[in-house]
């Protein structure tokens, strides 16, 4: 709630309106002046995995540049969208500029993309589904804004201390038991170290707390359904024909009910198999080997570029490779790069647009040029 705060503030120095020199045009002089002005209706459309941050993601900039919005949130977390709905109530935001939508039926997601009077799509999920909310959108020529998934790497440069990169970097597939798009999932390493890498996650994963997501001593919950469970052993037993499987690799048994998985390694994968290509969405981390200067090819060589990280002994070596690689936010060292006035969002299909800062309000806003005689 408290990144909510960053739009009124920028508001109060945002630079709605400005003047350009005056120019001759068929010898008379005009000046001119550029308007900034709201984008119209926006739709917005959030997933399950942090559904109440993602809800409010889509409220706030579309807000302050002056839209209307119409919120869909996930039919698997409903309750996340209308407490939100109720807390709109109480307020003093008039009634009809934030609609509240939840449902289970997909149509309501069509009539959205595809409305004459919906200017402006924002959307955060799946790949595959931020496709068809760009053709839905196509035949009114509809702005989106769309944050897709992810593949991202973690390049562990040959200078880094394995002993404590390797466990933060591992620790980071698991977070939210991997339904995060922005989650490290591929550990690039080089192919000399991939021995010591690979026991160091091994000795990780055999100990990382898992259970009970009420039990603040967890790291990892469970999966959300058993549709997203039936997904993950998919993509698990796929690894298994893929590549060495180092720990985990199936169902995690010792529960009497919910859909845990067991925090999952492969070792020695190649960036062109299946586990290293797709979006798994759970906790599976696939150790890629590289030589020399190879490993910013490999972090590129996906259709995904939403986020990454390196890590070196030498900030600069480090800051050089975070450079080359094509994705919309990268951490040097464990650097953070969250915060509600820095741009969010993707290269290639991981998205297009960014969400937070100048960058974010910016999406939501049309540019009106005028001009007016001297």
């Amino acid at each position: 709630m408290q990144w909510l705060g960053y739009w009124p503030e920028l508001m109060k120095s945002y630079e709605w309106e400005y003047d350009r020199p005056p120019v001759e045009f068929m010898g008379a002089l005009s000046k001119r002046v550029v308007r900034r002005e709201p984008g119209g209706v926006v739709a917005g459309i959030t997933p399950w995995n942090y559904p109440f941050q993602l809800n409010l993601a889509k409220l706030g900039a579309p807000l302050a540049a002056g839209c209307t919005v119409v919120l869909k949130g996930a039919p698997d977390t409903p309750w996340s969208a209308t407490h939100l709905a109720q807390a709109i109530v109480e307020t003093d935001i008039p009634a009809g500029v934030v609609n509240i939508i939840t449902t289970q039926d997909n149509s309501v997601a069509e009539i959205l993309t595809t409305h004459r009077e919906v200017d402006h799509v924002t959307f955060t999920g799946s790949t595959q589904t931020g496709r068809l909310i760009m053709r839905n959108g196509a035949e009114t020529i509809k702005k989106v804004s769309l944050e897709l998934g992810g593949k991202s790497a973690a390049i562990v440069l040959d200078d880094a201390d394995l002993a404590s990169v390797i466990p933060a970097a591992a620790g980071i597939a698991c977070m939210h038991s991997g339904q995060g798009c922005a989650l490290m999932t591929r550990l690039l390493v080089p192919r000399s170290l991939m021995g010591a890498a690979s026991e160091i996650v091994k000795a990780v994963y055999a100990q990382f707390p898992y259970g009970d997501p009420n039990d603040p001593a967890n790291m990892m919950g469970p999966l959300i359904n058993q549709r997203q469970l039936d997904r993950v052993l998919g993509y698990m037993a796929k690894g298994k024909a893929e590549a060495d499987l180092l720990i985990g690799g199936g169902r995690a048994e010792q529960f009497d009910k919910g859909y845990y998985v067991q925090p999952t390694a492969f070792a020695d994968v190649s960036n062109d198999s299946t586990i290293a290509r797709e979006e798994i969405f759970g906790p599976v981390l696939s150790l890629i080997g590289y030589d020399d200067d190879d490993a910013v090819r490999i972090a590129n060589a996906s259709p995904y570029g939403l986020s990454g990280s390196v890590f070196s002994a030498d900030l600069e070596r480090g800051i050089a490779i975070a450079q080359r690689i094509r994705t919309g936010s990268i951490g040097v060292n464990g650097g953070n790069f969250t915060a509600p006035d820095t741009p969010y969002g993707g290269y290639k299909q991981s998205g297009i647009g960014r969400e937070y800062g100048v960058e974010g309000l910016g999406d939501f806003l049309e540019t009106k040029a005028m001009g007016l005689p001297v």
